[in-house]
């Protein structure tokens, strides 16, 4: 998520709310974080006040993180969502105008996969109060899209309902994307009790990376995974959720690829869309990097293959975080612009490139890039 760093008026627990770069009447807010470089005693009443002139301590004032750097202010925009911190931290929880927000629940995992660019921590409590104070924010306003992400957020199966159910009651016409291993599906209260919701726009996107359960097992970091996983699946299949299969294209994986679109084929043909992904090479994936890295450019032949096999049996598949150029041309067609608004950028060798507005470019936060990056251009 966007960060912003100031200097804090004063020590102070954090504050959430929602961002406004104007003034409103008195009564509208207590839940509104002011964005203005004018601190006077127009700022009364809000929770919090952001502002580039250095932070003032007043009885009158709100608390203020101050001296923000004008090139950070970009990322504070009229009706995203905050969170304000007397260390002077402010995260952009919910980005106003994006499509790829999230929720994120728990940062508590139950596997430990060798290229997770988020490495798994102890659960904490807060992050799902968190989440629920972005929903009641977030209440009355139209939606279309909402992630529920983790760790692995049906670890705490009361607290994953809870929010589901929000999401369909509240916001009734987005669509809920559960970033999930589907381990805990494999539960059959909790699966049950799961489909006693009144049903919503769900995709569980279901994290599988083999079709081989020692080589999944091996790379999630958890022995019996893989038969949680398929168990998951077939569980949510049975009570009909949608279901999205999401691969990471790694050394351990990569030359199988056109054996695992078989696999696809042959054992979860029902599935509303399959995605080969490329990796984001940060936290574990980082220090994984010599294990686990490979270049795009390198199993660019196996990628074709699985996907037109997919593609040709009448199959919704797609390809996520990989660049057009580094894709076969056949199968750009399936490319998606997938990585996260904050954390997507454009490399200099991307200049010229006839293809950048419809390549999903690359990861900001990646250590490591593709050394074969090159603009698309029209043959002369």
């Amino acid at each position: 998520m966007l960060r912003v760093t100031g200097r804090p008026s004063s020590s102070f627990a954090t504050v959430i709310g929602e961002i406004t770069v104007q003034r409103l009447p008195f009564y509208e807010r207590h839940d509104k974080i002011l964005f203005t470089d004018a601190v006077d005693r127009g700022c009364m009443g809000y929770l919090a006040v952001l502002s580039t002139t250095p932070p003032k301590d007043s009885l009158f004032l709100p608390h203020m993180i101050g001296g923000i750097c004008a090139e950070d202010t970009a990322c504070i925009r009229h009706g995203s969502i905050a969170s304000v911190s007397g260390t002077g931290e402010v995260l952009i929880l919910w980005e106003s105008g994006s499509q790829q927000n999230s929720l994120l629940l728990t940062e508590a995992c139950n596997c430990r996969c060798v290229m997770c660019p988020q490495p798994p921590n102890k659960h904490d409590p807060a992050l799902f109060a968190t989440a629920t104070r972005v929903l009641d924010l977030l209440k009355g306003k139209p939606l279309e899209n909402i992630c529920i992400t983790g760790g692995e957020p049906t670890l705490f199966a009361d607290n994953f309902i809870n929010i589901l159910r929000r999401c369909h009651a509240e916001h009734p016409g987005a669509q809920v994307s559960i970033l999930t291993n589907a381990k805990k599906c494999s539960d059959g209260e909790f699966i049950k009790k799961l489909s006693t919701l009144p049903r919503g726009n769900d995709t569980f996107c279901v994290s599988l990376h083999s079709d081989i359960p020692e080589i999944h097992d091996e790379i999630v970091g958890a022995k019996g995974s893989y038969d949680e996983t398929q168990a998951g699946i077939y569980s949510l299949a049975q009570y009909r959720f949608p279901i999205e299969i999401r691969h990471v294209v790694m050394k351990q994986n990569y030359s199988r690829l056109k054996e695992f679109s078989e696999y696809l084929y042959r054992y979860f043909p029902f599935c509303a869309h399959y995605a080969f992904m490329s990796m984001e090479i940060h936290g574990v994936a980082d220090v994984n990097a010599t294990s686990v890295y490979i270049d795009p450019a390198d199993y660019q032949q196996n990628l074709r293959s699985a996907i037109l096999a997919l593609s040709k049996r009448g199959l919704h598949v797609s390809v996520y975080n990989t660049p057009l150029c580094l894709c076969h041309k056949d199968i750009r067609a399936f490319s998606r612009q997938s990585i996260s608004s904050w954390k997507n950028t454009f490399l200099e060798q991307c200049d010229g490139c006839e293809e950048k507005e419809s390549c999903c470019g690359f990861f900001s936060t990646s250590a490591l890039q593709s050394n074969h990056i090159s603009p698309i251009m029209s043959q002369c």
